[in-house]
């Protein structure tokens, strides 16, 4: 934190706090600005401790209510993936049938797609397990042609953008926000789709898996979830929903 805030005083530390949510916490999730502030703070408590001053309070970042679980009907799905330019559209199906984060499908590289045993093993997660994902028939047929037109790689990264190069791994580059958000925006206005992020399409599998008889446990190791909580919220899905996902399921 020191290059960005470190010339503040001690006693301009929530001033301090504020420049930093508005410039490299901007785009962080309220609980990762929430383990920052924790730090901080400690950092803070500390220097009072030693120099003899009363520590000041900065101020906590307010926690939203549980994150609503956002799905598409089969009928918004499949107009917004066919909303989505060439390039992104096999990546997009990722996030649709596998359930995989963004950047865990931003990352996929081919020596992790097993096109004979029809899985993709994620190697590297935000949870930090590993985890082997069986492939959904759409994202095998999608994967199968860009290998083809490849050349048939046996390394090297799956998706590339519109100039050819690997997309940017946000979890190690920290600035920046999700690499296809902006060619998402531009799909969902092409469908019709309001408040639809690229994030959301991670609980729209999620909703669908267990509208279609998915039990959270198996959810949870699919999705590399860390724990049963984190999956709770999509238990919440109706019973009549269960029955028309069923019945529509393709």
């Amino acid at each position: 934190m020191n290059p960005r805030i470190g010339h503040y005083a001690i006693s301009q530390a929530e001033n301090a706090w504020q420049f930093w949510l508005s410039t490299r916490g901007r785009r962080m999730a309220l609980a990762t600005q929430a383990r920052w502030r924790a730090i901080f703070q400690a950092a803070i408590n500390a220097s009072a401790k030693v120099n003899g001053v009363v520590a000041p309070r900065i101020s906590v970042v307010k926690q939203k209510t549980q994150e609503v679980a956002a799905w598409l009907t089969k009928a918004e799905q499949d107009r917004l993936l066919e909303s989505y330019a060439d390039h992104v559209r096999p990546i997009a199906l990722v996030l649709c049938f596998q359930g995989l984060r963004s950047a865990e499908a931003l990352r996929l590289d081919w020596k992790h797609v097993d096109f004979s045993r029809r899985s993709i093993f994620v190697a590297k997660s935000k949870s930090g397990r590993q985890r082997s994902v069986p492939m959904h028939p759409r994202v095998f047929d999608a994967l199968r042609e860009i290998w083809i037109a490849c050349g048939r790689p046996s390394v090297g990264p799956v998706f590339l953008n519109r100039w050819g190069r690997p997309y940017t791994d946000t979890a190690e580059k920290k600035e920046g926000g999700n690499p296809i958000t902006k060619a998402h925006r531009t799909a969902c206005k092409r469908a019709g789709i309001v408040g639809f992020t690229p994030h959301s399409w991670r609980h729209h599998w999620a909703s669908w898996m267990v509208m279609t008889g998915c039990d959270l446990v198996t959810l949870m190791r699919l999705g590399g979830w860390s724990s049963p909580a984190m999956v709770q919220r999509y238990a919440a899905v109706s019973a009549d929903h269960m029955a028309d996902a069923i019945r529509r399921l393709t």
